[in-house]
């Protein structure tokens, strides 16, 4: 809808490429959320709110960055941390939030958000990292 202001959720980080919907919010506008999202199931019995929609593919996939959020374990050795934003600025993320969550004397576990072009962009980037020796564990953060 023409002019409808559109917000992206915090709590799933819809990327292009990703399914979306949308939840109209009364005076807001359109929270857009992947199609998986678990906030979804407290709107089941508001069909009315509900939006279908798409990607506009026409755009350059380039004109703006998207933030995905990754949940990592990390190894807590010289290093590692370096290595992580090393192997995701080589693979043309850039991150702009990070959070300890966990910190064990022999990994950290973390929320980091990267911002990408695009959900593949993403998948490329947990692909690099999870080739990482520093690396335990990373999926990508929903919820």
């Amino acid at each position: 809808i023409p002019g409808m202001a559109v917000h992206y959720a915090h709590c799933c980080h819809p990327l292009k490429g990703d399914r979306i919907v949308g939840i109209v919010n009364t005076g807001k506008g359109v929270t857009v959320h992947t199609i998986d999202c678990e906030t979804l199931e407290a709107f089941q019995d508001m069909p009315e709110r509900w939006i279908d929609l798409s990607w506009n593919h026409d755009r350059d996939a380039d004109e703006d960055l998207q933030v995905g959020r990754l949940h990592l374990v990390v190894s807590n050795e010289p290093g590692g941390l370096g290595n992580l934003s090393t192997v995701i600025g080589k693979h043309g993320g850039n991150i702009s939030n990070l959070k300890f969550t966990n910190r064990k004397p022999d990994f950290f576990e973390m929320l980091v958000d990267v911002e990408v072009k695009d959900a593949k962009h993403l998948v490329d980037i947990i692909a690099a990292l999870r080739a990482s020796p520093s690396v335990s564990s990373v999926d990508r953060q929903r919820g």
